[in-house]
């Protein structure tokens, strides 16, 4: 099983806010993390257990550009 939890990205992008709410790996928000968008953890901060998935997925709640 697979280790999933839901986080919120953000990186302004040519003058424009670009954010998302991701359900994925922790290793996926590491990745976005690493190009420059600032990650929020919500299971962390919400004290919820993670999500667990028989596949790596990345699963996009929200999207605004």
């Amino acid at each position: 099983m697979i280790e999933h939890r839901l986080y919120s990205i953000e990186k302004l992008v040519q003058g424009k806010m670009e954010e998302k709410i991701l359900l994925c790996t922790p290793k996926d928000a590491t990745m976005y993390a690493l190009q420059g968008y600032t990650v929020f953890d919500f299971h962390e901060s919400l004290e919820m257990e993670p999500e667990y998935y028989e596949h790596n997925g990345r699963y996009e709640i929200y999207n605004r550009r």
